[in-house]
Formats: C-alpha cells, sequence, structure tokens
C-alpha cells in the first residue's frame, strides 16, 4: 500500500509577502499564519485547502523556485508560494501532485462503489421510521436511486438541486426518533432546498458513502458549499463512537476520554507497547525526573487519602492517632455526633482535646486550623506542580512534534490537556473554599437556631399579653356595668333609707304605747307575757340598728357618688351653655343669610327678566342665521364628500407609490466594528465600503478583489436608528389603510438585528418607533375614523410557538390553523389592547424578558427563536361604519448560525438546526413570490405559515 503523502514546512506567499507555514497530510493543505521566525506553527489558521477536488499544482511559469496551487471547488483560488531554492520547490510540487494522485484513486474507488450500490436504511421524516432499501449512483452519476431491489423500478433524486451534505444524526428527522436503531457514526444526511434525505448505511461501508457523495457534489452541483476533508471525517466518527460510549455508560465525551486514557496511564501492559513502538521508531524513551516521580507519589498518596476517607475507613500506612480516636470515643459516650476532621497529613497528629465546657469552640477552632494547614499545603503544591509544568512545556512540545499520533494527535491536542489540567486545579481550589464556607455556614446555621427559639419564645409571651389585654378589656367592661348599678342600687338605698325611718317612728310610738299597756299590766297578771313580747322586739330592733347601719354606710358611699357626678353635670352645664352662645352666634349668621339669599333671589329675577328680553330679540333675528346655518351645513356635507373622495385617492396613490417601489424590498445596514475586528482590519483596503446609498462591497482578501452588491437603501454604520425608521415609516399608513405588511430583519448571529428591532431604553429600535407612529396617525384621525390597536407577541422556538405573554403557554401546544376566509390564525394567543405608548414599552419589555437567548462563542446573548410581533389594527369610519383591518409584522428573526464557528453542542446545536431550517423555508418562500410562483412553500416552516397573510 502506498504511504500517504505528508510534507511540512514554511513557504513565503506571494500575496502577502510574509512567510507561512504548511502542512500537508492526509489530501490536505493547511496554512498557518507567520509567527515570528520560529519553525513553529501558529494557531491561527489562515486557509485549508482540500486537494481532493479538482486541484492543479505546478510551477510558476519562468520560476522554477515558485511553485502554484489552483483550486477550483468550491470557488476559483489561486495560492503562489515562493520557496528558498529550486530543490525544495521541486519537493513541494512532487509531494502535492502526489497527494492529489493518490486522492484521485481514492474517489475513482468510491466511484465505483457507489455504481454498484448497497442497502441503506431511509428514514422518513413524517413517522420517523426507517426503511431498508437498495441505494446506488446512476451511469451519467447526476442522480442517486433506490429501490426494494437493482431490478424494480427506482425512486431517483437529482444530486444537482442538493446543497450540502451532513455526517452524523444532526437534522430534524434524526432527532425527533426517540431511539435511533442505527450507530450514530454511520449516519449521514443530503441537504436539498426543500427537505433533507437521511441515511443510515453499515459502519464498513460508511466511507465511500459519504465521501464519495461528497465529491460528487463538490463536483456537479452548483449549490454545495464547502465539504470535509478525509481527516476530518475520521476525526467526526471517531468522536462519535467517543460520545456513543460515553453516553451509554452515562458520561460526557471529554470525562469519557479522560477516565480511558487514565486507564490506558496506569495499564503496565500499554506502556511497554509504547516503549517498544518508541524503541522500534528510534525515539528516545523519555525518562521520568525524580521531581516528578515524587509529585506523582504525592497525588497517588492524595487519591488513596480520599478513597479511604469516602470508604469511612482510617488512613493509609498507619492507625487512626490516638489523639483524635480518643476524642471520637469521648463524644461517642456523650452521644454526640462528631464533628469533620480532615486526615492527617505528613504523620502530624489532631490536636488535644478541650475541656468539656469549651468542646464545640475548640472543635471549631481545631477544624479551623487543620482546613487553613491543607489549603496553605495545597497552594504550596500546585504552585510546585505550575512550575514543574512551564520547565516541562518546551521539551513535551519537542517531543510531541515527533512522536507518530496522526489521527490522535488530530483529537487530543495538548491545548486541551494543558486546559483540562488548568480545570482540574480550578475544581480543587474551589472544593477547598466550598468546605471552608460549609463549616461557616453551619456556624450560621446554630445561630439561626438559636434566633427561631428566642422568636417562638417571644410569639408566646405575645399571645399571652394579648389574651391579659382582653381580660382587662372584660374587665373594664363589668366595671362600667357595676358603675351603672351602683347607681341604680343609690336610689334604692335610699328609698330603704327613707322605709326605715318609718319604722323607726312607728317602733318608738308602739314602744310608748306598751310601755303604758305595762304601767297598766303591773297591775294585773299580765305582766310576764308583756315582758316577753318586749325582749323580742328589743332583739328586732337591734337587728333594725344593724340594718341601719349599713344603711348609713350605702349612703354615703352613694352621697360621694352623687358628689361625682353633680361635678359631671356642672362640666356638662358648662359645655352646654358654650354650646348655647355658639348657637346662638350661628343663629345671628343664619340670618345674615337669609338676608344675603333674599338679595340674591331679588337679583335672580332681575338677571332672568334681562335674559328673557334677549332671548325675545335673539329669536327675532333667528330666521335669517336659520338659512345662513343651512347653507353652511350643506357646504359641509359637500366638503365633507369631496374630503372622502380625496382620502381614498391618497390611500391608493400612497399604496401604488410603496408598490412601485417594490412590494419586496431589501435594505442592508452594517453595524460599527467592534475592537477586535478593529485589530484585524487591513490597513491597505477597508472590507466594507458604500456607494450612491444603495451599493455595497465586500473586499475578499483571499481573491484581492472588491465585490459590489446592489440593495434598495445601504446604511451605513454610523446611520442612526430615526433614518432607518424613516425608509419604512410609509408603512404605518398602510397599515391604518387595511393593508398587511412585514419588517424582517436577517442576519446572521451578533450582527445587530435584535438593536434594530428592538433597540434600548435610549435609542428604541423599530417595533417601538412604528407602534409610536401608528398612534400619532391615530389622534390625527380620532374625528373621523375609530382605531382600535391591539398586540401580540410570540417566539418560534424549536418550530414550536410560544406566547410570549404568557409563559405557561409552553404547556399547550400551539399550532397555525387556517380560517375559512384563507387567513391563518393561532388559536390561544394572548391579544393584548394596548392604547398608549407606555402600555406598548410596558408590554414589549415583559414580551423580551421571556424570549429564549443562549451565549455562544460569537455572540454573548444569541437570540435562539424567531420574535414576531403582531400588531392588528381595527379602523372603523364613523361616518358610513365601514370598517379596515391591517397588521404589521415587526420580526426579529434569529441568526444564522454555523455551528462550527458558534461552538454550540447538544441543544444548542438542535437549536440552530432549526433555525436554519426555518431560515431556508423562509428565502424559498420569498423566492417564490419574487418570481411570481403559482405555488408558494408556505407550509414547509411554522414561520411561513404564521406570515402567509
Amino acid at each position: 500500500m502506498t504511504r500517504e503523502a505528508e510534507k511540512r514546512g514554511r513557504l513565503v506567499s506571494q500575496a502577502t509577502g510574509e512567510s507561512q507555514f504548511l502542512v500537508l497530510r492526509c489530501g490536505t493543505l493547511r496554512i498557518y499564519g507567520a509567527n515570528g521566525t520560529s519553525s513553529t506553527r501558529s494557531r491561527i489558521l489562515d486557509g485549508r485547502l482540500n486537494l481532493t477536488h479538482r486541484c492543479e499544482v505546478g510551477f510558476q511559469p519562468g520560476d522554477a523556485s515558485c511553485l502554484e496551487v489552483h483550486a477550483h471547488v468550491p470557488y476559483e483560488a489561486k495560492y503562489t508560494f515562493q520557496a528558498k531554492s529550486e530543490v525544495e520547490a521541486n519537493q513541494w510540487v512532487t509531494a502535492l501532485s502526489q497527494s492529489v494522485s493518490q486522492a484521485r484513486e481514492r474517489f475513482s474507488t468510491h466511484m465505483e462503489f457507489l455504481a454498484q450500490g448497497g442497502t441503506a436504511y431511509k428514514y422518513n421524516y413524517s413517522n420517523s421510521k426507517r426503511m431498508r432499501r437498495h441505494f446506488w449512483i446512476d451511469s451519467e452519476k447526476v442522480e442517486l436511486c433506490w429501490g426494494k431491489s437493482r431490478s424494480d423500478e427506482p425512486q431517483t433524486m437529482s444530486l444537482k438541486d442538493s446543497v450540502g451534505i451532513i455526517y452524523g444524526p444532526v437534522t430534524t428527522t434524526f432527532q425527533r426518533c426517540t431511539s435511533l436503531e442505527d450507530l450514530p457514526w454511520c449516519c449521514f444526511s443530503l441537504l436539498f432546498p426543500d427537505r433533507t434525505l437521511d441515511l443510515a448505511v453499515p459502519g464498513s461501508s460508511i466511507e465511500p458513502w459519504f465521501l464519495g457523495l461528497q465529491h460528487m457534489l463538490m463536483e456537479k452541483s452548483a449549490g454545495c458549499g464547502t465539504g470535509i476533508s478525509e481527516a476530518q471525517f475520521v476525526f467526526r466518527k471517531v468522536y462519535h463512537k467517543l460520545r456513543d460510549s460515553a453516553h451509554r455508560q452515562g458520561f460526557t465525551t471529554w470525562a469519557y476520554v479522560r477516565q480511558q486514557l487514565r486507564a490506558l496511564g496506569s495499564d503496565a501492559g500499554f506502556r511497554e507497547a509504547l516503549d517498544k513502538a518508541r524503541a522500534g521508531s528510534s525515539l528516545p524513551a523519555k525518562a521520568v525526573p525524580a521531581d516528578d516521580a515524587e509529585a506523582e507519589a504525592k497525588a497517588e498518596r492524595r487519591r488513596r487519602r480520599r478513597e479511604s476517607k469516602a470508604e469511612g475507613g482510617p488512613p493509609p500506612g498507619g492507625e487512626e492517632p490516638k489523639a483524635e480516636k480518643a476524642k471520637k470515643e469521648k463524644k461517642e459516650e456523650k452521644g454526640e455526633k462528631p464533628s469533620f476532621a480532615p486526615p492527617p497529613r505528613d504523620g502530624t497528629g489532631a490536636s488535644a482535646a478541650s475541656p468539656p465546657s469549651n468542646q464545640a469552640q475548640a472543635n471549631a477552632e481545631a477544624e479551623e486550623q487543620d482546613l487553613q494547614q491543607m489549603v496553605a499545603e495545597l497552594e504550596k503544591e500546585l504552585e510546585g506542580t505550575a512550575s514543574k509544568l512551564e520547565a516541562l512545556q518546551p521539551k513535551w512540545n519537542q517531543e510531541m512534534s515527533a512522536v507518530p499520533f496522526s489521527s490522535l494527535g488530530e483529537a487530543l491536542h495538548w491545548d486541551n490537556a494543558r486546559f483540562q489540567g488548568e480545570t482540574c486545579s480550578e475544581v480543587e481550589g474551589e472544593t477547598l473554599q466550598l468546605r471552608t464556607t460549609n463549616k461557616s455556614m453551619l456556624r450560621q446555621l446554630q445561630a439561626a437556631e438559636k434566633i427561631e427559639k428566642q422568636l417562638k419564645k417571644l410569639a408566646k409571651a405575645y399571645k399571652e399579653s394579648d389574651a391579659q389585654a382582653q381580660a382587662m378589656e372584660h374587665g373594664l367592661g363589668s366595671a362600667q356595668a357595676s358603675a351603672r348599678s351602683s347607681e341604680t342600687a343609690k336610689v334604692g338605698a335610699s328609698n330603704a333609707l327613707e322605709m326605715t325611718e318609718a319604722q323607726t317612728t312607728h317602733l318608738e310610738r308602739r314602744v310608748k304605747e306598751l310601755e303604758q299597756q305595762l304601767q297598766q299590766a303591773d297591775k294585773g297578771g299580765e305582766l310576764v307575757i308583756l315582758q316577753q313580747q318586749n325582749q323580742k322586739q328589743v332583739e328586732e330592733l337591734a337587728k333594725l340598728d344593724g340594718e341601719k347601719g349599713e344603711l348609713n354606710k350605702k349612703v354615703e358611699a352613694l352621697d360621694r357618688e352623687c358628689k361625682a357626678a353633680e361635678l359631671r353635670i356642672k362640666e356638662n352645664e358648662q359645655r352646654v351653655t358654650k354650646a348655647a352662645s355658639a348657637s346662638k352666634r350661628l343663629g345671628e349668621a343664619l340670618r345674615k343669610l337669609q338676608g344675603e339669599a333674599s338679595g340674591l333671589q331679588d337679583h335672580q329675577k332681575k338677571v332672568r327678566e334681562e335674559c328673557e328680553a334677549q332671548v325675545r330679540s335673539l329669536a327675532d333675528s333667528f330666521p335669517p342665521l336659520t338659512g345662513a346655518v343651512q347653507n353652511i351645513g350643506a357646504s359641509t356635507e359637500n366638503l365633507m364628500q369631496r374630503y372622502t373622495e380625496v382620502a381614498e385617492e391618497r390611500k391608493k396613490l400612497h399604496n401604488l407609490v410603496l408598490e412601485l417601489k417594490g412590494n419586496i424590498r431589501v435594505f442592508v445596514r452594517v453595524r460599527p466594528m467592534n475592537e477586535k475586528e478593529k485589530g484585524l482590519e487591513a490597513a491597505g483596503e477597508a472590507t466594507i465600503t458604500f456607494a450612491e446609498d444603495c451599493k455595497a462591497s465586500v473586499y475578499d482578501a483571499n481573491q484581492s478583489r472588491r465585490k459590489w452588491f446592489e440593495f434598495d437603501k445601504a446604511f451605513q454604520p454610523k446611520t442612526a436608528q430615526q433614518e432607518v425608521f424613516e425608509e419604512v415609516k410609509p408603512l404605518a399608513t398602510s397599515v391604518l389603510d387595511g393593508y398587511n405588511v412585514c419588517i424582517f430583519a436577517y442576519g446572521q448571529t451578533g450582527s445587530g438585528k435584535t438593536f434594530t428591532m428592538t433597540g434600548n431604553d435610549a435609542n428604541p429600535g423599530l417595533n417601538t418607533r412604528v407602534l409610536t407612529e401608528l398612534f400619532r396617525i391615530r389622534d390625527e384621525r380620532i374625528q373621523e375614523t375609530e382605531i382600535k390597536i391591539s398586540l401580540m407577541v410570540t417566539e418560534i422556538y424549536n418550530e414550536t410557538i410560544k406566547d410570549l405573554f404568557n409563559p405557561e403557554s409552553s404547556k399547550k401546544k400551539l399550532d397555525v390553523k387556517q380560517n375559512p376566509d384563507g387567513s391563518n390564525t393561532v388559536p390561544g394567543l394572548t391579544e393584548l389592547t394596548v392604547t398608549s405608548v407606555d402600555d406598548v414599552l410596558k408590554a414589549m419589555k415583559e414580551a423580551q424578558s421571556n424570549r429564549t437567548v443562549m451565549a455562544t462563542d460569537m455572540n454573548e446573548e444569541s437570540s435562539r427563536s424567531h420574535s414576531i410581533v403582531q400588531v392588528k389594527t381595527v379602523n372603523v369610519s364613523k361616518k358610513d361604519k365601514r370598517e379596515y383591518i391591517g397588521k404589521i409584522n415587526l420580526i426579529d428573526l434569529a441568526g444564522s448560525e454555523n455551528v462550527n464557528k458558534s461552538g454550540v453542542q447538544g441543544q444548542g446545536m438542535r437549536e440552530a438546526q432549526n433555525i436554519n431550517k426555518s431560515l431556508s423555508a423562509l428565502g424559498d418562500v420569498i423566492s417564490s413570490l419574487v418570481s411570481k410562483n403559482p405555488h408558494v412553500p408556505y407550509r414547509n416552516s411554522k414561520l411561513t405559515m404564521m406570515l402567509k397573510d
């Protein structure tokens, strides 16, 4: 088997006069920029030339030390390099010619395989199912044919219509499959303007299928762009295999690669085989310095400590220190949970146990000291390791440049290794910081628990004080009730006192009568009986005296209360006196007001008589005025009719002017260069120039020529937002006349589309300015037309419609439906009625906060969806009630994206694919409308279906 041609060296480019480093490998010529006089190539790749597609190599006429490389695919390009001598130039031409001939032989073999054909699986877009078919290329090498067998009537697809080929399961058809039945590195897709052909082939035939079809597309299809080289194909194939293996085991790709490399590094058999390979290639075996061996031993000891700590056992090399063990036993006896303590390092033991009263504080201080010691030691080790890496870097570069890792070197560049090492160092530092933070957070948590207990106690005391306050209020009410009852008791006591005095008087009178009877009874035999009766009456009198004393006390208390009541009565009398004086003053003021009111009534009568006299005089002059008013009314009606006719004519002429300008107009706006782009700008030729307000040119440094493009309007970087708005300002009038308008912002990610459409608070974009113009025209026409303005803001993310006014809409499916009149609507969208510019700004800010963005290598806030601001106007004429409905769609399209440049993967890559697909569908619709085709492919995307009106 012929060895693949390879060569590297430094040549001088005649186009720039700079020395450039060239690498020829696997049929690809890589051109690197100059980097001083060193033979080490620069990391900046100026160009990659694929020699496998119609490439010619030779000497420049008249100069045998100057070689030329002429490429025809994907575009005409010519490279001229000056060698140091004719011998070196001859060596380069020989190597390049050999590489071209070898590539032609390989592709000739691929073409023979494609002509014979083979079994492949075709995936269906509608149901994500696959079909087994026999695929082959026709004899003219123009069409791809397939059928159940070679003898059946085949289905065909012209490869001239293809716009490219993609390796791997990255299209929407593959992504929709819940589980891919074929291996990822066996899948590829042919791209066409309106569809994709998604295939999977056996792993042994993926190379001739993919590279052979790519070669045919580069040769035959005019719309096919650049392809990938054989080395890139091998790299992607290996990457797909690694990613599939990693995902099966639950790892990311790079984590899986690092794990496998560590496993190989610890495999003695692999190391021995590698040493034998180096010895066979006469390469010196790499000796391990003593410092590196010591560093590896330290790393191994740290790894074992971490593993033993994770398993819960003592550190290797000895038992647990006695002081630490005694501390743990003492805590276990007390029923406490042992606190965290890092393992002893370099043979140093833990500190002695603290007294029981200060146990928690001593543990915290010991832990903090251990952590500080660990941080200091790790920082020293990191500094030592960094210095060793810097010292070993030149030797590593020298030996890696000589190791024959052609394919492995492409996949695992030393930059990635250094990056991973720095990342590991950062992770270790962050881990230590998190450990320290964890300890401080535990202390804060304990303090928070104490504060929470105190708050609970305070809440309980507050509840008790609240209950006491309620009891005091209840006691106050009962005291007031007892005061009222005491007044009643006072009246009753006074009555009882009077009754007692009457009874006393009666008893005294009765005593006198009894004494008289006693005197008389002494003379007879009834004396004993009378004495007994007298004794009973004396007892009754004693009881009555006791009751009288109690009543006297009550009377005294009631007297005191009466005195207090008299004082209150006096105070009330004083208040009544003051109120009477105020009432007197008010009565006098009322009498004055009544007098003034009577005077006003007399004046009113006089004014009414004067008005009646004036009205009678005006009535006499009404007949001539009535005739004049009728004439004015007739002329006004004529003027209104004429105004209506002029308005209709203005509407027709306005929209005729817009149609003459073009129903589809294309403007270009160039944003200012950032600091990075200014640094890359060539000094001799500006990259972009303008002419005649409608022409722009782009300078191609590779071809040393300038390409001109013509637009309806070209806006320079210094153009303000207001100047851009003035060009689309007439469209606002067309919307209020009942027409539908669309304004797109299209371009790659980071080109300034969102700034043009949305802007910011200080410098608003077209969205805000167009809506402000609509409200201004509404206010001008408010006398003759009633205008209602409503707003709907949506985004299309991954071919899914989302309502930005309702973030919960992502839970339900929104789809485009066709109405009976042929128009398209999205049922379920939030339609917000707006009455002022402030309402619009508030609604736009709310909607913009819900939009999907993501940071990429090309844009920190890359829009990952199409934003559609749909403004609907309903105009109702107040005179004849005619209704006009107009719409204006202000669309901020997601940026077209090259995934190789933006660096997105996973979900971001899927977003980029959906964005590019919908943009391609939009371009097809616009192309069909411009060429006035009878069929316009609106249904190829949700974006074009929503904008069909």
